[in-house]
């Protein structure tokens, strides 16, 4: 039975990986094959499970974001290859600890996607760009205990303008790696319509240096 696993196993992973040699064969022919006048760029679908989590520098804590998805395609031009896609993330819980466990915050948060995420790989690098606002609710204060809820209503209280996620990952190659790790620094804006949570929210959030990591695991298996 062990054996018969294992097998199924191998030859899974062996007909992802031909799935994925056959795609960067086609990708290569397709760059070889565009005409030196040609503007009209050849796609490619991919899709990935997205997991990772992002630190706010303010605070200090850490929040699990996913798991997510990113559909979308590699674009393939005569110089260049690039990526798009649409990112979609499930709510996440933000738990908050101040004054060494003291006072506590919890709440919901939406990361809603403006936009594509839009790439592109040179040399091995992969630099990608997104923007999404950042919405709170369901928010909980209280000391050691968050017992008092503070008033929100969904979709409203969120930052007043898009973060910008620059995100980018060094020696990657796209048709073979199994996990795809990109990181990067962002800067949280004020927030807006979270009546009395407003300024708290601006104290304890917004700002510059909170850092983020997103997993990319490939779907075509």
């Amino acid at each position: 039975m062990i054996r018969r696993l294992r097998t199924e196993g191998n030859r899974k992973r062996m007909g992802r990986l031909a799935a994925l040699t056959a795609a960067a064969t086609i990708a290569t022919s397709a760059l070889a094959a565009v005409p030196a006048a040609a503007d009209d760029p050849v796609e490619f679908p991919v899709s990935f499970a997205v997991t990772g989590s992002t630190v706010v520098k303010k605070t200090g804590s850490a929040m699990k974001l996913g798991p997510g998805k990113l559909d979308g395609a590699l674009i393939v031009t005569e110089t260049s290859l690039g990526i798009r896609g649409d990112l979609s993330l499930p709510t996440s819980k933000a738990d908050i600890s101040l004054v060494a466990g003291l006072f506590r915050i919890k709440a919901t948060v939406k990361v809603v996607p403006v936009g594509q995420v839009t790439g592109t790989l040179k040399n091995g690098d992969l630099n990608t760009h997104a923007q999404a606002n950042m919405e709170i609710s369901d928010i909980w204060a209280g000391p050691i205990v968050p017992i008092f809820p503070l008033p929100t209503v969904p979709s409203s209280c969120k930052t007043v303008s898009p973060i910008n996620l620059d995100l980018s990952a060094k020696n990657v190659d796209v048709f073979t790696d199994p996990k795809i790790t990109v990181t990067g620094s962002y800067t949280i804006p004020s927030f807006k319509d979270c009546f009395i949570a407003d300024l708290a929210l601006g104290a304890l959030v917004s700002g510059p240096g909170n850092t983020i990591s997103l997993d990319l695991v490939s779907n075509q298996n």
